[in-house]
């Protein structure tokens, strides 16, 4: 029990955690709607904490800002939210359209953001691996790309996949916003 404690407080940070699920829950919001209020670019915060991480990382880590700055130069959109989720971080293929695709990114709400804009960032890594792959354009694409490029297991009745460059990311990224003087 103390050991499971233990892994859903932080210590996941070795466990495979991008979720690329074969079946997707509801999205936070339609393709076809609006941004939420905020939004700006290809990044849309779905919610207040979404956006706050958003605006820590890009503020504090130049890692953080390069794959914002990738994810904004490619035909991607890439919904953020916070939502209670089985593993730290998970993204989802949402939909494509002629005009471009969308994904949903989310991450655990609870923890400090140190802990959290580290997760952001391995998701956002997940994201600008799907914006540089153009024949990802439906969620058997997306697995295609994955068994490609990453290493997969079955979990929970789901595909859980993940790769090696999306863990150094966020080790990056967590390094940097350690450096920072203001910590949250």
């Amino acid at each position: 029990m103390a050991s499971a404690n233990r892994q859903r407080q932080g210590g996941w940070r070795w466990v495979v955690c991008a979720v690329v699920a074969a079946t997707c829950s509801a999205p936070c919001v339609h393709a076809q709607q609006a941004p939420a209020p905020g939004a700006v670019g290809r990044l849309r915060p779905c919610d207040e904490k979404a956006a706050a991480l958003l605006q820590a990382g890009i503020a504090r880590s130049a890692t953080f800002r390069l794959l914002v700055e990738t994810i904004e130069q490619s035909d991607l959109v890439v919904y953020v939210e916070t939502r209670q989720l089985a593993f730290p971080g998970q993204l989802q293929f949402m939909s494509a359209t002629p005009g471009g695709r969308y994904v949903r990114v989310a991450v655990r709400p609870m923890g400090l953001d140190n802990d959290l804009v580290p997760w952001l960032a391995h998701e956002l890594w997940h994201a600008v691996e799907v914006a540089g792959a153009p024949e990802v354009r439906d969620r058997a694409s997306l697995l295609r790309l994955y068994e490609r490029i990453g290493d997969g297991f079955r979990a929970r009745g789901r595909v859980e996949m993940e790769t090696v460059k999306a863990q150094k990311t966020q080790e990056t990224v967590l390094h940097e916003l350690r450096g920072c003087r203001s910590g949250r």
